[in-house]
């Protein structure tokens, strides 16, 4: 009887140390693909990103010849902020979060691993926070 609970007391033990030392990964920083009209969450940022879509447009001025650009329509939400964001490559803050448009396919078919309209974005969490 003593040997039982001596064996019972020694596997608790081992079971609450082995998952008390099992700490789940932070998040650091994550790749999305998000099609056209698609939301993508977060949740270890409470954050939430919607593409409405990508698109090229034509750009014209200044006496210099015309060219095209493509942009992303995201809606980015974190709590109870909202910015817009994927018109450049250049990365957008909201909150502890830095988002970067990487790949924009404005195209009517996929490419390079992204779907029509989509878009592959990298999401970073901003240390300091």
């Amino acid at each position: 009887m003593k040997s039982a609970i001596q064996t019972i007391a020694f596997t608790a033990f081992f079971l609450i140390t082995a998952g008390c030392n099992n700490h789940p990964k932070s998040f650091t920083e994550r790749k999305l693909v998000i099609a056209r009209n698609e939301t993508v969450k977060v949740p270890e940022l409470e954050l939430s990103i919607t593409n409405k879509g990508c698109v090229r447009e034509w750009v014209a001025g200044g006496g210099t010849p015309g060219t095209d650009r493509a942009y992303c329509n995201l809606i980015i939400k974190r709590k109870d902020s909202t910015i817009l964001g994927g018109g450049d490559f250049k990365p957008v803050y909201i909150g502890n979060a830095e988002i970067m448009v990487e790949k924009i396919n404005p195209w009517n078919r996929e490419e390079d691993s992204v779907p029509a309209g989509g878009c592959q974005v990298l999401v970073r969490k901003v240390e300091g926070w």
